[in-house]
């Protein structure tokens, strides 16, 4: 029998997790084997304070209690089941077979779940008895609380309460539980709690094995709180390391821990312990025992609700207590549940506070010296994170310059994030002054010979393009307007906008296009291809950098040189229609986007080429499981170990090829898709689970709102005015492809550079200079040169991968940073520069916020806020995503949303384009609806009139 037992808790007695990140130490214990000493011990019952604590022994729960127990806090009176008692319970009945069986996912309506699962493995729990071995020590230790004292039952499991794995609420905890056989009961219902579907989830998400988790059970004497709660010792929502976070309300602390109450908050500056700010919750009822067995919710007394749960007194002495256990936990910011009984505080739980953001930077949104004003927009709405210190370096200060004679670039970043350099003309003098010189401008164009011939050409060519019906049309206004100079008259409305100063003839703009497809495209794709081409092996360190710095220098040159003009270009004659409609027809909110929709871009090539990839898995039952089940960051490997997946690996490989070195920022420091493509199969989950799924019909969609607009505007205009705007969309539909086709190379030589950077930081690790290969895009390059130096010698400089260590931390920290569109801030008073703003200043307490309109229609849905590619996947389908701003990477959260607001954007940005050819509402360049919107929460989007308007939180 022991032989037996023995073999069958091998298999289960050791937590295993897949590979994953080294640096947790606390999941590296979790891999410790105790197979040969679990059945050792002679009792199943461990103390409170035992020094006996592995998690593989007390689990999570256990170890915090024994070790504040041990420190000597205020810790309820109890005892640890041992978890090998769970092991022994699971070999005994012979179940570890059957729950790895049925621990598995199934779909429902598409989604994953596990309900089916854990039903059958609770049940199979619940209907095994305890064995006597361990029931009698059970009996044993509740006895020696003294009589039948109510206690409370907590599942404590081994791959709990840790830094990144908290498991919190994944398994249950029984309160006020008297008696033996009532305890008996509870300890069952905590090992079954093992497999909820919550829990089984958890550990599916988190590469935790199934069949490696066991439980063990903390029991302790009830307190009945008179109120209870939750301190956190520094703020989880802002990372603020002075702020502690009290939340507090009446009765037993599972009403605050479970959400079933609006509690008191408290905001404590833990250096001073004064109360920065009380929130008075409604608190209208809390949790207290029933009788003899269990908890009820119970209404809060009517004149106790608005009054607060804790005394100035109570609350330092909380504080004094939180500081003492984050000093035993070695300063780790710990999430502490504690409960007061006649004024005396028993410490329930601690843990490390999970995901809690880097401490906020405090910063200065000032230019350098000599700097006029800082804008954020054109190229920098592909790089909206804080960048590396060799991208910030050698692309931004460098790379980006208008004249390859000139030393620098007219961009430039602050804090780590990119703007655009205003030179001092372009920001000076007062609107008024700005629109005399608009027209004076326009005037002198006018009336050149060669801006006649110009407008002249440019009409005859639209004229040679109409129907013979509608050149009718035209001819007959034309003969009845009898202008003496007809093609200003058409091709130059009367305006003071400075939109129509500027690629406003087909020649400018002509020239323009031929330049980038006959020099810009062909110079970069040479400097991918000559580089593509080296033996990265056998390159020399040198030869190595050289290939960086000419990549570099070949996409900011492709930028700086053509690409941002040819992206002016469509941008210009999308400012141009959107100004006519606006000037025009004021009363009707007709945007340029109803117009500008139906052309097949590169972005909805790309998503109609994943869509193809989604019908085939679509078609295959199990497959289609494989694939809504496995986590995105695991599923190309899912694939490639199947033996029926080799065609679709093969599209999946030909998609990242065509499409994949886009990135989800221009930072090089990021990976591509075609590195890292998880967030990618986030999108082509989505399109697999949702059958009803096709991207013709956004595409018939956006037609059907065209054709209406059209027949609307065909109404409203008449005359010149009607002519004037066919004009206008026809010289708009001309050139505004050319925003996308400018912009879908950027980063194309990402893919080349990366695998160099990578082989020359390898080399940087093995002498002894860097810690891993990455490390090298946080140098300067007269760092790693000098690294690269000290190498040929067969020397090291360790400090350097200090260093990179120190700038990646600032890095993350900068990310939670607020860029203001414009710096200084006064500078946008400006009409120069108010004209290129990307970000509208909104109010912070506003429920209303405004906007840059950029695709028609309203929608009221739930909001996805998704700051960066690692939230994809809590893109909630059908909802509106609200976003820092968008790159092409971020398409293909499109074909899931209702709709899109922005932080920054503007008319033709990257957002702007795709939110019209998918025929969704989008109001981007809100400055701040990250930060004002939560996610989940209901909000409106005027697509029409530009505002978003916040509904309930």
């Amino acid at each position: 029998m022991a032989s037996t037992l023995m073999q069958d808790l091998d298999s289960s007695c050791t937590l295993r997790v897949f590979p994953k990140d080294p640096k947790d130490a606390l999941i590296n214990d979790l891999r410790q084997s105790l197979k040969g000493t679990l059945l050792m011990s002679d009792s199943f019952i461990l103390p409170m304070a035992t020094t006996d604590d592995a998690l593989e022994r007390i689990g999570g729960k256990g170890r915090s209690l024994a070790k504040m127990s041990n420190a000597g806090f205020d810790v309820p009176t109890g005892f640890h089941l041992a978890a090998d008692a769970y092991r022994a319970f699971v070999a005994e009945n012979k179940l570890q077979d059957q729950i790895v069986a049925l621990a598995k996912p199934t779909l429902n309506d598409g989604w994953v779940s596990f309900e089916p699962a854990s039903a059958a493995i609770q049940e199979l729990i619940k209907s095994c008895s305890i064995s006597n071995a361990v029931a009698g020590q059970l009996r044993e230790a509740y006895a020696g609380l003294g009589g039948e004292p109510p206690v409370a039952v907590r599942s404590s499991a081994n791959a709990e309460d840790l830094p990144g794995l908290s498991f919190a609420g994944q398994q249950d905890t029984y309160l006020n539980v008297k008696g033996e056989e009532a305890l008996l009961e509870a300890v069952l219902k905590c090992w079954a709690s093992l497999w909820t579907a919550q829990a089984i989830s958890y550990r599916h998400e988190n590469e935790i094995e199934q069949g490696s988790v066991a439980m063990a059970v903390v029991v302790q004497q009830m307190v009945p709180a008179d109120v209870a709660g939750i301190l956190f010792t520094a703020n989880p929502a802002t990372g603020e390391r002075s702020e502690m976070i009290i939340n507090a309300s009446f009765g037993l602390g599972e009403a605050v821990v479970g959400g079933q109450v609006t509690p008191d908050t408290f905001i404590v500056d833990r250096n001073t312990k004064a109360v920065k700010e009380t929130m008075i919750g409604p608190k209208e009822q809390m949790v207290v025992s029933d009788g003899e067995q269990g908890t009820k919710l119970t209404d809060v007394e009517a004149a106790d609700r608005d009054q607060s749960s804790l005394s100035d007194a109570l609350l330092t002495d909380l504080v004094e207590l939180a500081l003492r256990v984050e000093g035993n936990y070695d300063g780790l910011p710990q999430d502490i549940e504690w409960a007061i009984v006649d004024g005396k505080i028993a410490l329930l739980q601690s843990r490390p506070i999970t995901n809690l953001p880097p401490q906020p930077l405090e910063v200065e949104w000032t230019p350098e010296e000599g700097v006029p004003a800082l804008v954020r927009r054109q190229i920098v709405e592909n790089i909206p994170d804080p960048t590396c210190e060799l991208f910030d370096e050698l692309y931004i200060r460098y790379a980006l310059r208008w004249n390859r004679d000139a030393e620098k670039s007219n961009y430039a970043s602050l804090h780590g994030f990119a703007f655009q350099i205003m030179d001092p003309g372009g920001i000076s003098g007062t609107r008024e002054e700005w629109q005399a010189g608009i027209r004076a401008a326009r005037e002198k164009i006018a009336a050149t010979p060669e801006g006649m011939e110009q407008e002249k050409h440019d009409l005859d060519l639209f004229v040679s393009e109409l129907s013979d019906e509608d050149r009718g049309a035209f001819d007959a206004m034309a003969n009845e307007l009898n202008s003496d100079n007809l093609p200003n008259a058409v091709t130059v409305p009367e305006s003071d906008n400075p939109t129509y100063t500027a690629f406003h003839k087909t020649f400018t703009n002509d020239k323009q296009h031929n330049d980038w497809r006959e020099r810009a495209m062909p110079e970069l794709q040479d400097a991918v291809d000559k580089w593509g081409a080296v033996d990265i092996a056998g390159a020399s360190d040198d030869t190595l950098l050289e290939g960086m710095k000419e990549l570099i220098e070949a996409e900011g040159w492709y930028w700086s040189g053509n690409g941002g003009h040819t992206f002016g270009v469509a941008k210009s004659v999308d400012d141009q229609l959107q100004a006519f409609l606006r000037e025009n027809l004021p009363d009707h909110k007709f945007t340029s986007g109803q117009f500008l929709s139906g052309f097949k871009s590169r972005i909805m090539m790309a998503n109609d080429a994943l869509f193809e990839i989604a019908k085939v898995i679509r078609a295959d039952d199990d497959l289609t499981l494989c694939v809504l089940a496995t986590p995105a960051h695991r599923l190309m490997g899912e694939l490639e170990a199947r033996n029926d997946t080799q065609q679709i690996l093969k599209d999946i490989d030909t998609y990242l090829q065509e499409y994949g070195h886009q990135g989800y920022s221009l930072d090089f420091c990021e990976p591509t898709q075609q590195e890292d493509p998880s967030a990618l199969f986030v999108t082509l989950k989505n399109m697999v689970r949702r059958k009803d799924y096709d991207p013709v019909q956004h595409e018939e969609e956006a037609a059907r709102k065209k054709d209406k607009a059209m027949n609307e505007i065909a109404e409203l205009l008449s005359g010149l005015q009607y002519w004037q705007f066919r004009y206008r969309l026809w010289f708009a539909n001309k050139y505004y492809p050319m925003r996308e086709e400018s912009c879908f190379v950027l980063g194309m030589a990402w893919p080349v550079l990366r695998p160099m950077a990578s082989e020359l930081g390898r080399r940087m690790v093995e002498v002894g200079t860097f810690k891993q290969p990455e490390d090298i895009y946080h140098m300067y390059s007269a760092e790693l040169e000098e690294s690269m130096a000290l190498r040929a010698d067969n020397k090291a400089k360790p400090e350097l991968a200090e260093l990179a260590q120190e700038r990646r931390d600032l890095r993350e920290r900068r990310k939670l940073l607020h860029p203001p569109g414009t710096c200084p801030p006064e500078a946008s008073d400006s009409p120069g520069i108010a004209f290129k703003e990307t970000q509208i200043k909104n109010d912070d307490s506003s429920d209303t916020l405004m906007g840059i309109p950029v695709s028609p229609g309203t929608i009221t849905a739930e909001a996805s806020v998704i700051m960066n590619p690692s939230e994809f996947s809590n893109m909630i389908p059908g909802s509106i995503l609200v976003c820092p701003m968008t790159s092409p990477a971020w398409t293909q959260l499109f074909a899931h949303a209702q709709g899109l607001v922005t932080d920054i954007g503007g008319i033709l940005g990257h957002g702007s384009i795709v939110a019209r050819e998918y025929g969704i509402p989008a109001v981007v360049g809100t400055g701040n609806c990250t930060q004002r919107i939560k996610h989940g929460q209901m909000i409106e989007v005027d697509g029409d009139g530009g505002t978003v308007t916040l509904l309930d939180d």
